[in-house]
């Protein structure tokens, strides 16, 4: 045999044993987990300033950490706080800072970094929903290693408020030149490579103090119609989709993924409560006409209905498994009750509408042109509310209008009906209670003398059974005005590919829980 023919069959002998060797299928074992994990996006995330209104929740909390992180239930745990003592006037929190954090600029946590932080949002007017901006009086800082807030008055949400996403967390200094936000530096397990209207790339911060992620990378496709996530999902485009500010699923969607068996979905108890709001400048000051609307809608119906057998008929402005959400409401629905409501209050029927004094009861319904961020239709709920006030002889005008003329008409006044919802958790309940029911919110679902008052005292109370008291007693006054009709608990959902491993419900829909997250 020639030499060069005997090189040849060692060459083809090496490149088969090769092949061979690296085949997992001839040795029994599994491929490596991909170290990447596709994430569906409903829109671009924004500017990721954790001190601004712009950033996509889920991708600051990627990137960011809170002193005080939200576990389920509401209880407070440590983040790059170690531990707090809480003095016993309630009028001053001492947290000891976690040792050895950095930021992903080199940057280290110390008590300068977090009070620079702090003064960019205590006291600013435009945090004015966030009592915690308001109360917290002086921050100061006796070492390096500890923070001192110092309070007004005591105030016991404080440290649930410490977990938010917006604007309590930390933000590299050298992130902001002349004080204004540049790059999206924080110290969490992942730090941002890109971010443009197509999606954003995180990488795993391998410099983190916690347990680290098992993924690499996470890569956010921006898919702004829900149903197209959907088939991007099911088609292994993406791997991940879900909750209320990443990239919802609609009731029907869930419905479709659950048939699946390439596809896991994960449900879990709502911490949103979709409730219809009223303007009392217009015909719905009158309490009449609000009775009799909570009176004709039939939430049990509706809810089955529109939300495939996912949600639940609302009885309260916060879910149940809310901290001081207090107790339920007394079902409404009494179409018969509703028609001598307004016969007794002097809305005579003529033909198929109500009319006083000549002129006709119409009320607007004010709702988004299109679903916001990929949640259930608002118009399919319009329609269905406007169904049942109509068999009372209650005329509904729907009056959909891009997003951002809803929100400016919202506070306007410019209806006499729309929709609200709390915030969800960590804001709930104490964040939400301001922003629906004190005047100086930008649209309250219902603001009066008596909910101020009960607002402030459920805020202030200094042992539960004083506040969940307080809370009862808001709850109880918004109810005796007939201030709003609860309808439906928005589900909570999340769908994963199946080769998505260890991905579990987080506890709340703010929250991008991946650590032990692997992708076959």
């Amino acid at each position: 045999m020639s030499r060069s023919r005997l090189v040849t069959i060692l060459v083809a002998l090496i490149m088969l044993i090769g092949a061979c060797a690296s085949d997992p299928s001839d040795t029994g074992e599994k491929a490596p987990a991909a170290p990447v994990l596709r994430i569906g996006l409903s829109e671009e995330s924004g500017a990721l300033d954790p001190h601004a209104f712009t950033g996509n929740f889920l991708l600051l909390d990627a990137i960011y950490e809170p002193l005080v992180t939200y576990t389920e239930g509401g209880k407070p745990a440590p983040g790059l706080a170690e531990s707090w003592t809480v003095a016993e006037d309630g009028r001053q929190v001492t947290f000891d800072l976690r040792d050895g954090v950095r930021f992903t600029d080199g940057t280290p946590l110390d008590s300068a970094v977090v009070k620079w932080n702090f003064d960019r949002w205590v006291g600013n007017k435009k945090f004015t929903f966030f009592r915690a901006s308001q109360v917290i009086s002086a921050v100061d800082t006796p070492d390096s290693d500890t923070v001192r807030l110092t309070l007004s008055e005591p105030y016991e949400p404080l440290l649930q408020e410490m977990s938010i996403v917006r604007p309590v967390r930390l933000l590299s200094p050298k992130s902001a030149t002349g004080g204004e936000f540049t790059t999206p530096v924080g110290t969490g397990p992942w730090k941002l490579v890109s971010n443009s209207a197509t999606g954003a790339t995180l990488a795993r911060n391998d410099d983190h103090w916690g347990t680290k992620p098992q993924l690499e990378r996470l890569e956010f496709k921006v898919i702004p119609d829900s149903q197209a996530r959907v088939d991007a999902l099911a088609n292994g485009e993406i791997d991940l989709i879900g909750g209320s500010y990443l990239s919802p699923i609609t009731p029907l969607e869930a419905k479709s993924l659950s048939e699946r068996g390439d596809v896991t979905l994960l449900t879990g108890a709502s911490d949103v409560s979709i409730m219809l709001g009223f303007n009392p400048d217009g015909p719905a000051g009158d309490r009449a006409v609000r009775e009799a609307v909570r009176q004709a809608i039939d939430t049990t119906s509706l809810v089955g209905a529109l939300f495939q057998g996912y949600g639940e008929p609302a009885r309260r402005v916060f879910p149940p498994n809310v901290p001081d959400s207090g107790t339920d409401l007394p079902p409404y629905f009494d179409q018969a009750g509703a028609r001598a409501t307004l016969d007794a209050a002097g809305y005579a029927l003529e033909g198929d509408s109500r009319v006083k004094n000549g002129k006709k009861l119409s009320l607007k319904l004010l709702v988004p042109a299109k679903p916001a961020a990929g949640q259930l239709d608002p118009r399919t709920m319009a329609e269905a509310i406007a169904g049942s006030l109509k068999t009372v002889g209650i005329t509904v005008e729907i009056s959909p209008v891009d997003a951002a003329a809803y929100y400016d008409e919202r506070a306007e006044g410019t209806y006499d009906l729309t929709f609200f919802e709390g915030l969800g958790a960590p804001y709930d309940p104490s964040s939400s209670i301001v922003s629906l029911f004190t005047s100086g919110a930008r649209a309250p679902l219902w603001a009066t003398p008596a909910t101020e008052k009960a607002v402030d005292k459920a805020l202030f109370a200094r042992d539960p059974a004083a506040r969940g008291a307080a809370y009862q007693e808001l709850y109880d006054a918004v109810a005796a005005d007939a201030g709003f009709v609860p309808l439906a608990y928005r589900p909570r959902m999340w769908a994963a590919r199946a080769a998505v491993k260890g991905f579990t419900m987080p506890p709340t829909d703010v929250d991008l829980e991946l650590t032990g997250v692997t992708v076959e």
